[in-house]
């Protein structure tokens, strides 16, 4: 569940990180790259799939993506993984920045995240997320099946061509989310407890990609935040193969 001290907060919002091809591994194999950051990259032998990163807005919708971060990484004890404690500035708050730690524990055929979110004074924020973020050549055509406890499951098709209208494809409340189900991109989203959901076509932002948000804060106006707010996000991410965990 991504939840501050102060509750969840929801609007509209946009910005992603463009996919970047990660290192190539071994042909076939499925790969989570890590870089300094603690960004995620998924990849099978040279073709990015997704990509998973902490970021936010500051005023003005200004955007802070985790590339922009400084962290420090460690290794986890058995059954290993990455640790990452950071602080990643945000634009348009006098020298604000959020302080982060994140944790990559691998798991059979899949991998655990969980990141802890505090800010290191207070400011005021437009947006604060973790985005999965599909590149639109590998997955046009899919679905997303959203379930949820209290409600039908809802199916979000992803568009060949982008919205006439608007770029949100769906919101709201969900607890497991299944991208591209039996395609070879396939990979299996589940929460610790039901948390927001938006899924968005970014090409009119001039990004080739589909996200899948999990936001704390989505506000127009924005939302301050202070030293006592904390936000926590626990999820795991499942495919229909092991995975292998590398970097940094």
């Amino acid at each position: 569940m991504f939840r501050g001290r102060t509750g969840t907060a929801l609007a509209l919002a946009v910005g992603a990180l463009l996919l970047q091809t990660a290192g190539a591994p071994a042909q076939g194999a499925l790969t989570a790259t890590l870089d300094a950051s603690g960004i995620i990259r998924l990849s099978r032998g040279g073709t990015a799939l997704a990509v998973i990163e902490l970021n936010a807005h500051g005023p003005d919708w200004k955007h802070a993506p985790q590339a922009d971060a400084a962290a420090r990484a460690s290794d986890l004890p058995a059954p290993g993984g990455k640790q990452f404690v950071g602080a990643l500035p945000i634009p348009n708050t006098n020298g604000g920045a959020l302080e982060f730690t994140q944790t990559v524990t691998p798991i059979p055929e899949g991998l655990r995240l969980e990141y802890d979110i505090a800010a290191g004074a207070t400011m005021r924020l437009n947006g604060l997320q973790l985005s999965i973020l599909l590149p639109v050549d590998s997955y046009a055509g899919q679905e997303v099946v959203v379930s949820r406890f209290d409600a039908e499951s809802q199916i979000v098709g992803l568009p060949q061509e982008p919205p006439t209208q608007g770029f949100q494809l769906w919101f709201g409340e969900g607890a497991k989310i299944e991208i591209a189900k039996g395609a070879e991109g396939a990979a299996t989203v589940e929460l610790r407890a039901p948390t927001d959901v938006v899924i968005q076509d970014l090409r009119q932002w001039e990004q080739s990609v589909f996200e899948v948000r999990f936001p704390a804060i989505m506000e127009e106006q924005g939302r301050e935040v202070t030293q006592d707010d904390r936000f926590h996000l626990d999820l795991t991410v499942a495919f229909p193969e092991p995975v292998k965990l590398q970097g940094p």
